[in-house]
């Protein structure tokens, strides 16, 4: 799913001739985008590092499995926003962005772009199960 789905719809945008424009708006989009999941992966670093210490040890190899799933799904997302960026960086840079990309590069443009989304989907499931994980371990005692 993770890469058929993003094949299917590059495939479809290629063969239909799409061409992506408004490049320097899709690059700030996708800047912002990034840094916001980045800060996710901090805050996930935060949390798992409280939770180590009140976590029930039944329950500890649960939690730790998410957390690692998760942090594995943010990397992935991040580098897939910096690729992107780069991407739009550079097109930005050397291109002219009134007008529109050509096919080859917006396919790809594409294939990267859904394959984020799909991650972002899967990290917010991710998060989810782990509050989850976490609820079931009781709440935290505020000092």
């Amino acid at each position: 799913m993770f890469v058929g789905l993003p094949l299917g719809l590059a495939a479809i945008s290629w063969l239909r001739g799409a061409k992506a424009g408004h490049v320097p708006e899709v690059l700030a989009a996708v800047a912002i985008l990034t840094g916001l999941i980045f800060n996710v992966f901090v805050l996930l670093f935060d949390l798992t590092m409280r939770a180590t210490d009140k976590t029930d040890p039944a329950h500890q190899a649960t939690i730790n499995k998410l957390a690692d799933e998760l942090r594995a799904n943010i990397s992935y997302a991040v580098l897939l926003g910096l690729l992107l960026t780069g991407l739009f960086g550079g097109l930005a840079l050397f291109t002219d962005t009134g007008q529109p990309l050509p096919v080859p590069v917006s396919a790809v443009i594409v294939f990267v772009a859904v394959q984020m989304l799909l991650t972002i989907s899967m990290i917010l499931k991710r998060v989810r199960a782990l509050y989850r994980a976490f609820r079931r371990v009781g709440p935290e005692k505020i000092p």
